[in-house]
């Protein structure tokens, strides 16, 4: 059965940590499972997957070759963007088994702002994914692709691109809970808007960095991917800001 999300308290009123810890491993336990299950279905419709990844090539009027190198290529890409498809899908259901677990150590102001916070959670994880699937992975693709003006032929391994396509869309899905999470510490006090104003200049440095992680080394790609989290962090100096003017 799954975890039951109610705490163990000892008889001092404290909670048993062994029945704790035990929860714990039920949540993760439970969590791994609905992974796995949520996997093995996007398995069976891993080239539907794999076709998506590949209709921003379609508009171009020399595409580059996607190519395998090894013998294992096509076997080890199809496994990836099930993995990648089922964590996506799983999200609802791991977030589910966390809040039953935290539930009984948060108070009940806490328990309201974190319930709140896991429906937005995997909302804005998939605005943010189908955002990027639209914007910056056609965008980058595109450029990429087209370098050169016909110059080279183009041939891309199946292992690159699908890594590139993933962490195009997947960090940018990611970037969109940055105004949530702001939200949700500045709720519970950790910070100010002001704090964030602040830190600004800091931040703007390590988002470049983080898009330099993310796209592939070029200028343009780093600021096609930098700009929109630049956006999305001063979205969260306003999510803070209202946080805290409702406090």
């Amino acid at each position: 059965m799954p975890p039951s999300g109610r705490g163990h308290r000892a008889e001092d009123g404290g909670f048993d940590f062994w029945r704790h810890l035990d929860d714990l491993r039920k949540a993760m336990f439970w969590s791994v499972i609905g992974w796995v299950a949520s996997a093995a279905v996007c398995y069976q419709y891993w080239a539907q997957l794999w076709n998506l990844l590949l209709l921003p090539m379609q508009t171009m009027k020399n595409p580059p070759k996607i190519i395998v190198t090894n013998p294992t290529g096509a076997v080890t890409m199809s496994f990836q963007i099930a993995l990648v498809a089922g964590s996506f899908f799983a999200t609802p259901w791991v977030l589910w088994q966390v809040w039953r677990f935290i539930q009984p150590a948060l108070h009940v102001r806490e328990r309201k702002i974190a319930m709140r916070a896991i429906w937005w959670i995997t909302f804005l994880f998939a605005v943010g994914a189908i955002c990027g699937y639209y914007t910056v992975f056609p965008m980058t693709i595109k450029w990429l692709a087209e370098y050169g003006d016909g110059m080279f032929q183009q041939m891309w391994t199946v292992d690159d691109y699908t890594a590139m396509s993933v962490k195009l869309i997947g960090g940018f899905a990611a970037m969109f809970e940055f105004p949530l999470l702001t939200w949700v510490l500045a709720s519970m006090g950790m910070f100010t808007a002001k704090d964030l104003w602040r830190w600004s200049r800091g931040a703007i440095v390590l988002i470049f960095i983080f898009a330099a992680v993310l796209t592939p080394p070029d200028p343009v790609s780093q600021c096609i991917m930098a700009v929109p989290m630049l956006i999305l962090y001063f979205a969260g100096v306003g999510s803070a800001w209202l946080a805290r003017r409702k406090a």
